[in-house]
């Protein structure tokens, strides 16, 4: 059976009003509208990568707990609280 658009995981990418690059071990993103800057380590700048590669919550959260041997379900409850933070200041959007 297809899937109806619906019925997928609602995946994301970085929003174009934000520019960032990778220095060391931290993500360094500025909103360039409003000059707000943002950092981001650890499982965070993970979870950054690949939501630039247009993936969503739960394939997020598959693929750490893969790289990270640990609980998808804790992962999982963790990767929306970040996304969630990121939606509503604007650094990401629909994919």
């Amino acid at each position: 059976m297809k899937k109806t658009k619906a019925s997928r995981p609602r995946a994301f990418k970085h929003a174009g009003r934000v520019a960032w690059r990778k220095v060391a071990d931290e993500a360094v993103i500025l909103d360039v509208e409003t000059a707000a800057y943002y950092s981001l380590r650890g499982t965070g700048l993970r979870i950054w990568e690949l939501l630039g590669e247009g993936r969503g919550a739960e394939a997020i959260a598959r693929r750490l707990a893969e790289e990270f041997d640990a609980p998808e379900d804790v992962i999982l409850r963790d990767c929306r609280e970040l996304i969630e933070r990121l939606r509503r200041e604007r650094m990401i959007e629909p994919a």
